[in-house]
């Protein structure tokens, strides 16, 4: 029975504190040989389509599991998908504004935030790899399709304030980092995402396999038939993990395919 393979992307496929922007050969080599043996391989991540690096989209994967499972497409043609309301974007819009914080709300083709000028901004883009063409800052929130977002506090004081005035909205998750966090839209996650693929293809969450290692990750690492954190992976995800691999620089998932198998 061919299986279904999820991959995230920061922390798992690369791992930008580390400059690694792109999928590393053994890891490509790896997913080749899943795909040859008749499985699918699908990026899982939190990070919308135009916010993917050239250096992991330029792989031919089967679709993706993005905007933490609030898009979801195969072979080119959207599965799911689950819009942020002009509500929310304007709360956020006003807290940032408030505040002097970025944020950040990610379509299929652009990404909406406050203010291209922001130091805040200029340094989270330039950290993850977001492309400059790809930003917009000045657009009508009714008009616009979007998925998921980010915000960058500039101290813990703003943490509080933060939820306070957006977790009606959005599961407020952080990054790896101390000071930035999802906004993923109440009700969503990769493992919705997942599950609304796996029903759309007609197959079984028992043949499905996913490697990760935030805490958006958990759900995931949680409902799959087999799951893998990384060796760097938040400890809130090696504790739901069947198993923990190396990190990605020591070629973690590699190893995990050969430890059962599966390669």
């Amino acid at each position: 029975m061919s299986k279904l393979f999820f991959f995230d992307i920061d922390g798992t496929l690369i791992e930008c504190n580390k400059d690694i922007y792109s999928i590393q050969e053994s890891t490509r080599n790896a997913l080749s040989q899943l795909q040859d043996q008749g499985d699918d391989v699908f990026l899982a991540t939190g990070r919308c389509k135009c916010f993917i690096l050239d250096g992991v989209m330029d792989y031919p994967f089967s679709g993706y599991v993005t905007c933490n499972g609030a898009y979801v497409e195969y072979k080119g043609k959207s599965v799911y998908k689950k819009i942020i309301s002009a509500e929310a974007i304007k709360k956020t819009h006003e807290l940032c504004k408030e505040r002097n914080m970025a944020y950040y709300f990610e379509g299929n083709d652009h990404i909406y935030i406050l203010n291209k000028t922001n130091p805040k901004h200029i340094e989270f883009k330039d950290n993850w790899g977001m492309k400059e063409e790809v930003i917009v800052d000045q657009f009508d929130v009714n008009s616009i399709e979007t998925y998921i977002g980010m915000i960058v506090v500039n101290s813990k004081d703003d943490i509080q304030p933060m939820v306070e005035r957006l977790s009606p909205y959005f599961d407020i998750q952080r990054h790896q980092s101390e000071f930035s966090f999802d906004l993923t839209l109440k009700g969503e996650s990769k493992a919705k995402g997942i599950e609304k693929l796996v029903e759309a293809l007609g197959k079984d969450m028992k043949d499905t396999i996913a490697f990760g290692d935030g805490r958006n990750d958990i759900e995931m690492l949680s409902h799959v038939g087999l799951s893998i954190a990384m060796g760097n992976a938040a400890i809130e995800a090696k504790e739901v993990a069947q198993y923990v691999t190396d990190d990605v620089d020591k070629d973690g998932i590699v190893k995990a395919l050969h430890h059962f198998s599966l390669i």
